[in-house]
């Protein structure tokens, strides 16, 4: 579990790719409840909704008032999980960025948790900071909502936090994270003499200590004359005041940019703080599922209210999983949105090499000199243009190892490959892939590794004589100075010979095929020999 910044990059592929566009899903797994976005990209920011779908959860109380998450909660998580898959990949996704925040960060037994939906669904799920959370939300807030030039304050409340930032339609300025999610106030401050069910007077009391100072010093700082709400119970308050300003017709209206009433707002506040549960029920608007949440949401507000003095209050009704969305669709390639299957491969295996500093004169080199080995060996190996393509792309990346370390580098590019998102590839050409370059310079590829193991018997053939083939061609060019103009070969019945054009002596690539043609003379049953100027230079022992 982590909550770095980066620490929900790790994509998980949830079905075999299919690119009619760019097709992503969205899993916010919050405090209170769990919600799915899936959003075909038309671009790097601009999508179509496909899919929404919510779970309350109210995770948050659970974990506020026991510090962990019950076994009967586990359970259900994994169920939840499970359909949002299957929806996202009914609608066409073939990613799912799955994020958990506030009640998976106070969570003792979290860690266990993401390991287990990993286990059962191979869904990776990742634990952001607040901090982490706040920008995303700020990215999707700051797209949904014209400020109007304004400095603008953004406050997303959730079960278990409450996110707050500022900036400018351009820019974001500051954030921070609060622990005053309505599930974990709820469960705090829970009182049955008070007839909201609140003890409003302790409640305000931490409010005014956890929030006062810290909002004045954002009100003095950059006097935002503008605050946007978002998420799920500022929603229904805002809702709820435009029914009392302006009437029923705003029970199912979009709020989405839609300026609401101060006044309106503040006597919402003061009926849901003051009045009992079977009051608050029969308030204009009033989300059922939240009754009991919105008194501790309407303290907040007013605080918020009180101590920002905004001039004007605007509604989001994007947040943090259209913030998901946008990043996602702002990593990609232009190219990834011409649902052109091969191009999306190739620029997402360009663009990971480019991340990892390759040598790009050396890897092109090989790939140039596999793929001559490849289509002169085609007697042998009776592969065609699916394996050819996979050949060329696995050496495009075969040494991104050495980003991390020269020593190991064929281990560390099949780490890095098997832990980054790669648009176009399914999983079993993703595990293809990994195997190829983690075979490229030594061993046999072997049964105890995992992504090895995952193949078909057919697509494990395939990956073992494409890593045989790669080895060749590396070898040739062992140099890195791309002396092999061209290849000759020939296949014989016992042997294979390697005539090489080059433009000088080729005593390092010898070297490297003495030591690297093993794999492919056990595959195919045939010595390997390297010939220039009519003489043999890789003699067998």
């Amino acid at each position: 579990m982590s909550d770095s910044l980066d620490s929900f990059a790790r994509v998980s592929p949830i079905s075999p790719a299919s690119h009619s566009g760019v097709v992503v899903a969205a899993l916010d797994m919050g405090s209170n409840s769990f919600h799915l976005v899936a959003a075909r990209g038309f671009g790097t920011s601009h999508f179509e909704v496909l899919l929404k779908e919510k779970v309350m959860m109210r995770l948050g109380d659970e974990v506020a008032a026991t510090r962990r998450i019950s076994p009967e909660t586990r359970e259900r998580i994994l169920e939840v999980v499970g359909t949002m898959a299957t929806l996202a990949r009914g609608v066409g996704a073939t990613e799912l960025v799955a994020l958990a925040t506030a009640a998976f960060r106070d969570a003792r037994n979290a860690g266990q948790i993401v390991d287990a939906i990993e286990e059962v669904h191979g869904i990776k799920v990742s634990v952001i900071s607040g901090r982490r959370e706040a920008e995303l939300i700020w990215g999707a807030v700051s797209r949904a909502v014209d400020f109007g030039g304004q400095l603008a304050l953004s406050a997303d409340l959730g079960g278990g936090s409450m996110e707050v930032s500022v900036g400018n339609q351009d820019a974001l300025l500051d954030t921070e994270s609060h622990p005053v999610g309505v599930g974990r106030l709820k469960a705090r401050f829970a009182s049955q003499k008070d007839s909201s069910g609140v003890d409003l007077k302790a409640l305000r009391t931490f409010l005014g200590s956890e929030l006062n100072e810290r909002l004045k010093r954002l009100r003095h700082e950059f006097s935002p004359a503008l605050m946007v709400l978002s998420s799920g119970s500022f929603l229904n308050i805002a809702r709820m005041a435009m029914i009392r300003a302006e009437g029923a017709a705003w029970a199912e209206a979009s709020l989405n940019q839609v300026s609401v009433p101060l006044e309106a707002l503040a006597a919402v506040n003061t009926d849901l703080m003051r009045l009992d549960s079977r009051s608050r029920a029969k308030l204009p608007g009033i989300d059922d599922r939240r009754l009991d949440l919105l008194p501790g949401g309407a303290a907040v507000l007013d605080v918020l209210l009180t101590q920002v003095r905004p001039s004007q209050v605007l509604v989001s009704e994007w947040a943090l999983r259209e913030g998901i969305i946008l990043r996602e669709l702002a990593q990609r390639s232009p190219v990834e949105f011409s649902g052109d299957d091969r191009s999306v491969k190739e620029a997402s295996i360009v663009g990971l090499a480019s991340r990892y500093g390759w040598n790009e004169g050396h890897a092109r080199q090989v790939a140039s000199l596999a793929l001559a080995v490849f289509d002169q060996t085609r007697p042998l190996h009776h592969m065609g243009a699916a394996e050819r393509e996979m050949l060329h792309l696995a050496s495009l990346v075969h040494d991104i190892g050495e980003y991390i370390s020269v020593e190991g580098h064929d281990r560390h590019g099949a780490y890095l490959l098997e832990n980054s998102r790669l648009p176009g590839f399914d999983p079993e050409e993703r595990n293809q892939l990994v195997s190829i370059v983690r075979y490229h310079r030594r061993g046999t590829p072997k049964a105890d590794y995992a992504p090895f193991a995952a193949l078909s018997k057919e697509a494990a053939a395939k990956a073992t004589k494409l890593a045989a083939i790669l080895r060749l061609a590396d070898a040739l060019d062992r140099s890195h100075t791309r002396l092999v103009d061209g290849i000759e070969v020939r296949i014989q019945r016992t042997q294979v010979l390697i005539f090489v054009d080059a433009h000088d002596n080729v005593e390092l690539e010898e070297y490297g095929l003495r030591r690297k043609r093993q794999l492919f003379e056990d595959v195919f049953g045939r010595s390997v020999h390297l010939i220039q100027n009519g003489q043999e230079l890789s003699r067998h022992a």
